[in-house]
């Protein structure tokens, strides 16, 4: 199709079809997670063209005169060809930007056609869908009710995305309004019954942060019937005070009242209002996602969301991963950190983000081409590669260090399939003390979590509800998590009565879910002369004293009953504290694991009374993951080097692995992209466990451990 003719196909008097009720509804099942497709065992190695439509491209400006050419060829057979041979398995492409179905038409169509060409090559293909974006210029004209659906603020006006001043056609969809949803999946049936796709990538997971939530009347009527489901009347007035809420709102905002600068959110209504943002998001996904499934179940369902990143998701973007990330099997996280070790000590990862997926049974997908420790760090937490093409290129679609990564990774891909992350140690992540307390919570989770990964001591996370299994580890730690309900303390508790052991830091347990100061603290019996907890009767609304204090004292360690129990009065920060504005965000230059990181860390292996499976002897700049693949009987060790440009080489490491039920190996096999030949190590068996050494590692190796 020439230009002129795309121009004349794409405002063609096509109508998408208005599907009955009945067909547009999810099904009636209620499940409590989504069916994975089971291709994706396999892994992911994802590329393509460009997400964006040509009608978006123009609308947008700013293109070059040869952009219709390029648009062209980012779906051509030459271009779907080269993909393949490369090594890339699943195509991806846009499908539908927001316009509407009939002015995007003509380039559905073509990206159908793509789609018919990839499949004949025997790949996948992955089609891009805008989950928020309505562009409301040629979308009201196909649909005028749409003039409802749209996110408004406080004073009527229509919310926009954030994309600097020259993007003001693109209004938010307001996903309280179920006509919006149904013309969402709409889109998605085009995609899986004429496209015939494998993979749905939904852009833009998130809402707005305040002050510019919704106000429409939609999302007012259901925060209100939100509050009357979730609580019983006598719950409600226990809650907020009293029981009728006809007459509640969403929080509003001022100059003198910013909730940018809110460090500490302790009012019930916008913590019920920030919970139920999350609810229904999640609710809205999982709706679409069970439909699409209903069609399809092997069509996998991805989210642009973004990982872990230390900011506040829940508060700002209306995310809760736990409950969104139960209705997909794959997320991309765009967030920056480019991993690395930095001269000032700092290590930069995203292994927060992988490990975020691996706690949801979910892939991750990131940027990583540019980047040869960034494509290391994927294989060794994601176990995949995933996304390994750029947003453009000129030439040659994957790079050769790419293709290096890709050729290694397809020649061992079944040191991957089936593996389960080896771990002792847990690590919460609780909803309640991230979501309402910005700075020092966030800060101490991460820290935290900076002290476990640079030490070399291999830690899963865990959110609220997996609180019900914890029999798998030897230890819980508690980073700062205030808010502990009722029922988390019991379960606390049966896990130190059955042996396990827990590491407490700063306010563990001092509020209970709604941050109600307990008259007792939670951990009573385990941690004495706690701090803290006074401070908060003290402080006024807006930022506090609190979110800067250091508690300093004595690490505690006891004996309670068959478990063990440390108690660290604090995260001491050797770095910047986190910025007033905006919302308190731990940025990475807050990422320096703390001065008191050796006293976490030896708390945590006295909890677990040594038991760690694996202990790797190497500079700071060397971290490790390690799996499981029970039913081939091994385990991989996983080593990446963040030092890489610096200091590329690393020799002589030595490694002391605890196999299962005291088996080991006599032989340990050693391969990597940065070397030739796989490599056979010999393994001595020694009092404390299997013990060899790896010669040299320059970014990325893999050792084979056989039992």
């Amino acid at each position: 199709m020439d230009r002129r003719q795309f121009m004349g196909n794409t405002l063609a008097g096509f109508v998408a079809p208005h599907l009955p009720v009945t067909a547009m509804a999810a099904p009636q099942t209620s499940p409590d997670s989504l069916r994975r497709a089971r291709w994706l065992d396999n892994g992911i190695i994802d590329a393509g063209g460009i997400h964006e439509p040509y009608i978006f491209v123009l609308r947008r400006g700013g293109q070059r005169l040869d952009a219709y050419e390029e648009h062209q060829r980012n779906q051509s057979e030459a271009l779907i060809r080269r993909l393949k041979d490369q090594g890339v398995e699943i195509f991806h492409t846009h499908l539908y930007k927001g316009f509407g179905m009939a002015a995007e038409k003509s380039e559905m169509e073509e990206t159908k056609r793509a789609a018919e060409i990839a499949h004949r090559y025997e790949m996948k293909v992955d089609t891009y869908i805008q989950w928020n974006t309505m562009m409301y210029e040629t979308f009201f004209a196909e649909e005028p009710r749409a003039k409802e659906w749209i996110q408004r603020d406080a004073l009527g006006q229509p919310l926009l995305l954030p994309y600097g001043f020259q993007q003001s056609f693109r209004y938010r969809p307001c996903f309280a309004h179920q006509e919006y949803l149904d013309y969402l999946k709409m889109v998605v049936r085009y995609a899986i019954l004429e496209v015939k796709t494998d993979f749905i990538h939904f852009d833009n997971f998130g809402l707005s942060p305040e002050p510019d939530s919704c106000h429409c009347r939609a999302c007012v009527e259901g925060f209100r019937r939100f509050l009357r489901t979730k609580y019983s009347a006598e719950t409600r007035r226990e809650r907020i005070g009293f029981e009728n809420v006809d007459f509640m709102n969403p929080p509003l905002w001022n100059q003198q009242n910013r909730p940018e600068n809110m460090d500490i959110i302790y009012d019930p209504g916008i913590q019920e209002w920030i919970d139920y943002r999350c609810q229904m998001m999640a609710d809205a996904l999982r709706q679409v996602a069970l439909y699409a499934k209903s069609l399809n179940p092997e069509v996998a369902i991805e989210v642009n969301l973004a990982g872990i990143t230390g900011s506040n998701r829940a508060w700002e973007d209306g995310i809760d991963h736990a409950r969104i990330l139960k209705w997909t099997e794959v997320f991309w996280t765009e967030e920056g950190n480019p991993p690395g070790y930095l001269p000032d000590g700092r290590l930069i990862s995203r292994i927060r983000s992988f490990k975020l997926g691996r706690a949801f049974q979910n892939r991750v997908l990131t940027y990583i081409s540019d980047n040869p420790i960034a494509m290391a760090e994927c294989l060794a937490f994601n176990q995949t590669l995933g996304y390994v093409g750029n947003e453009t290129f000129t030439s040659d679609p994957i790079q050769p260090a790419m293709g290096q990564y890709i050729a290694f990774y397809r020649k061992n891909r079944d040191l991957y399939v089936g593996s389960e992350d080896v771990a002792t140690i847990a690590l919460l992540r609780s909803y309640p003390s991230l979501t309402y307390h910005h700075s020092r919570a966030q800060l101490c989770a991460i820290l935290t979590e900076q002290a476990l990964i640079q030490a070399r001591v291999l830690f899963d996370l865990v959110f609220d509800d997996q609180l019900d299994n914890l029999s798998k580890y030897k230890v819980l730690v508690l980073p700062n998590s205030e808010c502990l309900s009722d029922r988390q303390l019991s379960r606390i508790r049966g896990f130190v009565a059955d042996g396990g052991g827990l590491v407490a830091i700063a306010q563990a347990g001092l509020y209970d879910d709604w941050r109600r100061l307990r008259t007792e603290p939670g951990l009573r019996g385990f941690v004495e002369k706690q701090p803290g907890g006074e401070e908060y009767l003290e402080n006024s609304p807006g930022f506090s004293v609190e979110s800067t204090r250091v508690h300093t004292g004595p690490v505690s360690r006891k004996e309670v009953g068959r478990g063990r129990v440390a108690y660290i009065p604090d995260v001491v920060t050797d770095g910047p504290q986190p910025e007033g504005e905006p919302y308190f965000s731990i940025r990475n230059n807050c990422w320096k694991r703390p001065k008191n990181w050796q006293e976490i860390i030896d708390s945590v292996v006295w909890a677990a009374r040594g038991d760690i499976p694996v202990d790797v002897i190497g500079p700071d700049s060397l971290i490790i993951n390690l799996v499981s693949q029970p039913e081939k009987r091994r385990m991989i060790l996983h080593l990446v080097n963040y030092r890489d440009k610096l200091n590329p080489l690393i020799e002589s490491v030595k490694v002391v692995w605890r196999p299962p039920q005291g088996r080991g190996s006599a032989e340990v096999r050693i391969v990597s992209p940065d070397a030739g030949t796989p490599e056979l190590l010999t393994a001595t068996m020694e009092a404390s466990g299997v013990s060899f050494t790896i010669p040299a590692i320059h970014t990325y190796s893999v050792a084979i451990l056989k039992y």
